[in-house]
């Protein structure tokens, strides 16, 4: 068996990261292909796609009004704040 000298010891913990990395995107792959033909899923989905949709239009609505504008603005810098 060879004697193996480690110079930097940082190249094996990234090796393994990276390596991990790369399994973990070819199982996530896999599996949002499973879930996009899972009908429950598709359904959820489709479902969150459209109350996003619907919140948008509020919303956009909604900001016509300044003073609600100015609330919604003032709540949006408070969350980015966090």
């Amino acid at each position: 068996m060879a004697n193996f000298k480690i110079k930097d010891k940082k190249i094996i913990p990234e090796f393994v990261g990276s390596l991990m990395k790369a399994i973990a995107r070819g199982g996530a792959k896999k599996t949002i292909k499973k879930l996009e033909k899972d009908p429950v899923i598709r359904k959820s989905v489709a479902n969150i796609k459209k109350i996003d949709k619907d919140l948008q239009d509020y919303i956009s609505k909604q900001s016509k009004d300044p003073e609600w504008k100015k609330g919604y603005d003032d709540a949006l810098d408070f969350l980015d704040n966090l």
